[in-house]
């Protein structure tokens, strides 16, 4: 059986929460409303994050969000009002954290590249 890094199309820079990377997103279903998440992976075709499965949220797939920002003690900066799909939730009951992945969508070239120097030099130091 084919592993998930097999199937990935882009390679991916994974964290822990003790590297302390976070994003702010915008719901475009949810006018107004911001979250703070832990971002956990992000490669060139989206992000993988983490928030507490007590937020007043209904995250769903297919729910459009917007990356305002994400907050880390390295360079992210570039990654600033990125659109994006929520592919899948992970949300079981026992757990106190929701997982969330979303693939970016209409991502300009020139984010693509950032994100990819980024993921290549992240790779080399772990």
């Amino acid at each position: 059986m084919q592993n998930v890094e097999e199937r990935r199309k882009y390679q991916r820079a994974f964290f822990d929460l003790d590297d302390h990377v976070t994003g702010i997103f915008s719901l475009l279903n949810n006018a107004g409303k911001a979250i703070s998440t832990y971002i956990l992976n992000i490669g060139m075709g989206g992000i993988y994050f983490t928030l507490n499965s007590d937020a007043d949220l209904a995250i769903k797939k297919g729910d459009r969000l917007v990356l305002l920002q994400i907050k880390a003690s390295f360079d992210l900066e570039f990654l600033l009002n990125i659109d994006a799909e929520v592919k899948w939730v992970l949300n079981p009951p026992m757990l106190e954290h929701i997982g969330v992945g979303c693939e970016f969508v209409n991502i300009p070239e020139s984010s693509l590249d950032k994100i990819k120097s980024f993921v290549d030099s992240w790779n080399l130091k772990s």
